[in-house]
């Protein structure tokens, strides 16, 4: 009965998908690629081994949501295709953002993933024809899952965060429960979430840890970017770095700027905005008043005159942790928060909104000590105060921050020691159930 429902729920969401493509450049994308990749197949692919090319290799599908997921996935996929010349990743997308930005290494595809369903799921599988499926995080599509599981090949949920009143242990979700307890493995973030797996019958479950730090803590080891602009302005003084920011963390600002007018004389602010458009960005230069703010994208000289920079391209900000003394991340006052692992990968201590709790990262990082949530102006403003009056200047490095927190070390480390164990999982759990079907 259950599954019946659901059908007819994702019967209702198609209709929904088509109807909202006759004007929804999104859901036009989504049904544009479910038609493309209809007539794609796993002979399409050109896998290439010691310079020969052949239609000998072994396909290992990795199914993400969206692009958080591919990040995710991303170290999975390199460790798999490093252990053997001939795995190709299918990497499948259900979100066109997710798509659209993924950026592939050798030997690695990217398709839409058709919506659920029996048949759907059954046509995709003879499809592909994949050797092994991994799903990321929260992707639990119960055909798609059934389908591979009746494949008999390996079969693993991956990075999965699990909280006591999740839908898993619901009566509704029975369904997915009883498959996903046939899963060669599922790998969770932290030890307590394997605890609270086993105590619901979840045997498979097993620690994998959060795959999202590895993506961070290996860009950390990477050159920056060059961008002599943005470097120079960042490393003239200590920065508080806006990540993702919404409205309530520039009203946030605001007020801090009104109660304690002086407190940022000696700092500069980079705001990297949710929404980079023209008309947003104004509603920040606007609420900074009388901070002087300037545009990125308008820019050919930054000067210290320049407090206030608003970042609005895409694709910097990580790269700008690197300079940073501080960050607030947004997101957490609305539906959910934003990216908090790249910043503290870099050293910066982190402060957000009350809405965290489906983000387990940020709940260690406050236990940590080097995470700080707030919910109102008064504690923003006192953390904000505590936190810039303990920022000192960096030994002179280059390509390094010229201004640092003391918990800068211990953040760093933090993202380091919890790092997903890829390899063991590779080494130790892939091969033992490889052979398959």
């Amino acid at each position: 009965m259950i599954i019946a429902v659901y059908n007819v729920g994702l019967g209702v969401y198609r209709w929904l998908i088509q109807l909202f493509a006759l004007w929804n450049p999104k859901a036009k994308a989504l049904l544009n690629g479910w038609a493309r990749d209809r007539a794609f197949h796993r002979g399409d692919i050109i896998h290439e081994i010691n310079g020969v090319t052949t239609g000998e290799f072994e396909l290992i599908w990795i199914h993400c949501a969206s692009l958080g997921e591919f990040e995710m996935a991303k170290p999975i996929a390199a460790a798999l295709q490093a252990a053997s010349s001939q795995r190709h990743v299918l990497f499948s997308f259900f979100s066109p953002s997710g798509y659209n930005h993924a950026v592939l290494d050798h030997n690695q595809t990217k398709v839409y993933l058709p919506l659920d369903g029996r048949d759907s799921a059954k046509r995709w599988h003879a499809q592909w024809q994949p050797q092994a499926a991994i799903f990321i995080r929260y992707e639990f599509w119960y055909h798609h899952l059934k389908t591979a599981i009746q494949a008999n090949i390996p079969t693993f949920a991956l990075g999965v965060s699990l909280r006591p009143n999740h839908f898993l242990f619901s009566k509704v979700a029975s369904p997915w429960k009883h498959l996903l307890k046939q899963l060669n493995g599922i790998g969770l973030i932290n030890e307590s979430m394997v605890l609270l797996a086993q105590q619901n019958q979840f045997n498979n479950a097993f620690l994998f840890g959060d795959s999202k730090f590895n993506r961070a803590y290996d860009r950390t080891l990477l050159s920056p970017s060059p961008n002599p602009l943005l470097q120079t302005w960042l490393q003239r003084k200590p920065t508080l770095i806006f990540g993702s920011a919404w409205m309530q963390e520039i009203t946030l600002l605001q007020d801090f700027i009104q109660t304690h007018p002086t407190a940022l004389n000696s700092w500069q602010i980079l705001i990297a905005p949710h929404n980079i458009s023209p008309e947003f960005c104004a509603q920040i230069q606007d609420a900074l008043q009388p901070l002087q703010t300037a545009k990125y994208s308008e820019k050919t000289t930054l000067s210290e005159e320049d407090q206030v920079v608003i970042l609005d391209t895409i694709g910097q900000l990580a790269d700008c942790y690197r300079y940073g003394a501080m960050a607030v991340i947004g997101g957490a006052f609305g539906k959910g928060l934003h990216n908090t692992i790249e910043a503290v990968a870099f050293g910066l201590p982190v402060i957000f909104g009350p809405n965290f709790q489906k983000f387990p990262e940020a709940q260690q990082f406050i236990h940590a000590g080097f995470g700080f949530s707030v919910s109102d102006s008064e504690s923003f403003n006192q953390i904000l105060l505590t936190l810039m009056s303990e920022v000192q200047p960096s030994p002179s490095q280059p390509q390094q921050k010229s201004f640092t927190h003391p918990l800068s070390t211990l953040a760093k480390n933090f993202v380091a020691a919890n790092r997903a164990d890829v390899s063991k999982f590779v080494n130790l759990t892939y091969p033992e159930a490889k052979k398959g079907k």
